[in-house]
């Protein structure tokens, strides 16, 4: 079991710069000192910085590169589910996908004027493990007589990009 410090401030303060791998510059203002426990040697994110209002700013582990630590892997948590009939309901897609692990957000994105699904949904599970499970377990299945599409979710500044 590895152990790994990371510093983590609110996104509006600034970012402090590292002396070294292990002396943070500015200490006195850490909004939150964290210790993180890894039984793999790839740590896991700490916070997401979009529904929290935190950053990860340094790991002071000189054991994990800088990239490893703050890359977050809370966005492949989250699936995208294309194809969906306009008679499938939430809770018939919770059924459908929670024998894949704890779903922890389901939102079937609804037509307000029309009143009725638009053909696709969010979904987000507990771990990295379990999204890749129901990606493996449904993409290019049936679901209310029609043959669905599962993928990690792409942030919306990716697919602005393109």
């Amino acid at each position: 079991m590895t152990l790994a410090t990371a510093l983590v401030f609110p996104v509006p303060n600034i970012v402090p710069t590292l002396v070294s791998s292990s002396t943070p510059k500015f200490q006195s203002k850490l909004s939150l000192l964290s210790t993180i426990s890894s039984s793999s040697s790839k740590p896991k994110s700490l916070l997401s910085s979009s529904r929290l209002g935190f950053q990860l700013v340094a790991c002071l582990d000189s054991s994990i590169s800088p990239d490893t630590c703050t890359t977050s892997t809370s966005s492949s948590t989250r699936l995208y589910v294309s194809g969906l009939s306009f008679r499938t309901t939430q809770e018939g897609l919770r059924n459908a996908f929670e024998k894949f692990g704890n779903l922890t957000e389901v939102n079937l994105v609804m037509d307000k004027i029309a009143n009725r699904p638009r053909g696709f949904a969010f979904l987000r599970y507990t771990t990295e493990e379990e999204s890749k499970k129901a990606i493996e377990g449904m993409h290019g299945k049936f679901l209310d007589g029609r043959v669905i599409f599962v993928e990690v979710a792409k942030p919306r500044s990716e697919l602005r990009k393109s």
